[in-house]
């Protein structure tokens, strides 16, 4: 009697009924076969990745309401979902976005003056910033390492060479962007927990919040990449004075976002509009104060001890 190559059960069919694994022939060890699963992954639209991918897009707090009704083995899970879109986000060239700090991003205007490039000038306006709050401890920071790398330097070359602020800027750059991206994950929780207070009376677990703000930041990242993309092909088929502004697409994004967030809260927690419209901007307030006073501080000394 055949049995099955996965499990051991007896085998009478083309399937498994222990495991439904279909039943092994000699033709599934060829390139041909491997060919085609992967058409059939990649052009299968009804599959769970594909369906799962429209409805973030398309249908705001779909994934979510589902999630919390549990009707859940038509999609991805919420965590692999923003994973994808992590991934993809993290293998984008994007720079020194909301989220991507650069070093120019992190430090003071009298820093970024010292490790400006040779002949460029800074406004006054850049140069009397006083940068992210926690430039008050992270500027002595760079000033130590500076120094030390500086000192360093001479001595090995017996005075011909130094480290100037330039050659760290450059350094830190360097890492800044991959270290951004891998921390995007940081606004989860705490926009879970405003909308674990926000949504009380629903006694909800702080794990259905959580679904909610991947959801959210899935569509973020996925977004910025659609944009992204858009942009290049647009820049690539149409002449320079045809192009849309930067400053357009920045002001599409920020309209964007506030009106994905309030039709997702809508949906998700069955609230009317007053309600979503509130806890949107609740919300999104929230997640730009973690932006600015806890993300930007773990971006900058998680670059900081890699360079």
């Amino acid at each position: 009697m055949t049995t099955c190559t996965n499990c051991g059960a007896p085998l009478d069919d083309a399937y498994c009924p222990v495991c439904g694994q279909k039943r092994f022939v000699e033709s599934d060890r060829r390139l041909g076969h491997l060919l085609h699963q992967f058409i059939a992954s990649a052009t299968d639209l009804d599959g769970r990745v594909w369906r799962s991918i429209r409805a973030l897009l398309f249908q705001p707090g779909r994934l979510s309401r589902e999630y919390f009704i549990g009707r859940r083995a038509r999609w991805i899970s919420p965590i692999s979902l923003f994973l994808a879109a992590n991934v993809a986000y993290f293998l984008a060239p994007l720079h020194g976005s909301d989220v991507a700090r650069l070093f120019n991003q992190q430090v003071s205007g009298q820093v970024r003056a010292r490790a400006a490039d040779p002949n460029t000038a800074l406004s006054a306006e850049q140069l009397a910033s006083s940068g992210p709050a926690h430039t008050a401890f992270t500027t002595a920071w760079i000033d130590a390492r500076v120094r030390a790398r500086d000192a360093s330097a001479r001595k090995a070359s017996q005075g011909a060479s130094g480290y100037s602020y330039r050659d760290y800027r450059i350094a830190y750059d360097a890492k800044a962007d991959d270290v951004s991206k891998a921390l995007i994950l940081l606004h989860v929780p705490f926009t879970a927990l405003v909308l674990m207070l926000l949504f009380a009376r629903q006694h909800r677990y702080f794990a259905e919040h959580f679904v909610v703000a991947l959801h959210f930041f899935a569509f973020a990242l996925a977004s910025l990449q659609i944009v992204v993309h858009v942009q290049v092909l647009l820049k690539f088929a149409l002449p320079p004075a045809w192009l849309p502004p930067d400053a357009a697409l920045d002001a599409f994004m920020r309209v964007l976002f506030p009106t994905y967030a309030v039709l997702s809260l809508r949906r998700a927690y069955a609230v009317g509009w007053l309600p979503s419209i509130a806890a949107a901007a609740v919300m999104l307030a929230a997640v730009v104060v973690v932006n600015l006073y806890v993300y930007r501080a773990v971006q900058f000394m998680v670059t900081f001890a890699l360079t």
